[in-house]
């Protein structure tokens, strides 16, 4: 029993996992990952080189650590083999395959790129607006895993012992009040603990970001002065397109241009700014795009038009390729009217329908 100022509560087990326990978890996931994780359910079936399937309880990526945790929430009167060992094991040995962990990265995009908040919150943990890139390195080391379950018993410890990966065993328990059963409360052991703050903290002191890094008014300060002029004139020619519907925003450290209302889709352009040189990122529909000059080079980005054309990346360092640089940004913009209408079309015919 479970005594909080005189008020008694009993312990209690959930019965159903998905709609009670899970639930629970996902209340609580910032206490028990720490408050800049992230938490993703989405039931994403992911497959093995001979074609088995596994779906993880959940995805959370701690920021700070730049750490993902792989969850899978259980009841300990579940069988630990067939529930948890069996499932994991399927998701271990899938992982390892190159195409499984492509899945992963581009659901974890796929989530993060359709919340402009949530997108905004990562570029700027992340000090940098290359979203994809960071999924990418997320999985270029072994997830943590983590079974929450609702008690610990020894034989899910023992059966955990074969997992290749390292894996925490979080025990999860929940009371309720006597008098008031919808009134619970939680006792657990948060993954982040003191012990772990403190290498945070000194992980952060350690790669202090510069002043000069804080935003784009900060960034723009320190820049030489021909890029504070090529970046102005070159904003003023992307107005002109069209004054009435271009708009832009900054985000963090980065300036970006839209065609319309801003949002992931209506993007078409967005500034970079370092210290000689102003980079600008463009989509590009591959069939059509035409670079003559060879400024954007081979390379094909992911950060702020993940398959919504090919990202393409360019720079600007006099005023006199302003006019070439337009060229390119037109197109932009051309793709991202393109696209706008085909998806405007598509949902009139679905209404329709």
């Amino acid at each position: 029993m479970l005594i909080v100022d005189g008020v008694k509560y009993k312990p209690w087990t959930p019965k159903d996992e998905e709609k009670e326990f899970h639930p629970l978890v996902k209340d609580h996931y910032k206490e028990i990952f720490g408050e800049d994780s992230l938490y993703f359910d989405t039931k994403h079936v992911l497959k093995t080189v001979s074609g088995i399937g596994s779906i993880p309880d959940a995805y959370v990526i701690n920021l700070s650590r730049a750490e993902l945790y792989v969850v899978e929430i259980e009841l300990a009167s579940h069988p630990v083999y067939d529930h948890i060992v069996k499932q994991l094991t399927k998701f271990i040995n899938g992982i390892e395959n190159i195409d499984t962990r492509n899945q992963i990265i581009d659901m974890l995009y796929d989530e993060i790129d359709s919340d402009l908040v949530l997108r905004a919150t990562v570029q700027k943990a992340i000090g940098s607006p290359d979203i994809y890139r960071f999924a990418s390195k997320l999985l270029s080391k072994p997830p943590r895993i983590v079974i929450i379950v609702d008690k610990k018993t020894p034989e899910i410890e023992e059966a955990c012992r074969v997992l290749k990966y390292q894996t925490d065993i979080l025990e999860f328990q929940t009371f309720v009040r006597e008098d008031a059963p919808n009134v619970k409360a939680h006792l657990f052991v948060p993954l982040c603990g003191a012990e772990k703050v403190e290498v945070k903290g000194k992980e952060e002191r350690e790669r202090k970001i510069p002043e000069h890094y804080k935003d784009w008014q900060s960034l723009f300060n320190w820049v030489e002065d021909n890029v504070k002029d090529v970046t102005n004139a070159l904003e003023s020619n992307i107005i002109s397109i069209n004054p009435s519907e271009v708009t832009k925003a900054v985000h963090g450290r980065y300036l970006c241009f839209y065609r319309g209302k801003p949002t992931t889709k209506s993007i078409f352009a967005a500034f970079l700014l370092t210290k000689k040189a102003l980079k600008v990122r463009i989509r590009t529909d591959p069939s059509t795009f035409k670079d003559p000059q060879k400024l954007t080079g081979d390379k094909v980005y992911k950060g702020w038009f993940f398959k919504q054309g090919q990202e393409r990346e360019f720079k600007v360092t006099s005023k006199e390729q302003i006019p070439y640089a337009m060229e390119l940004i037109k197109q932009s913009y051309d793709v991202s009217g393109e696209r706008n209408e085909t998806e405007s079309l598509t949902s009139k015919t679905r209404t329709n329908t």
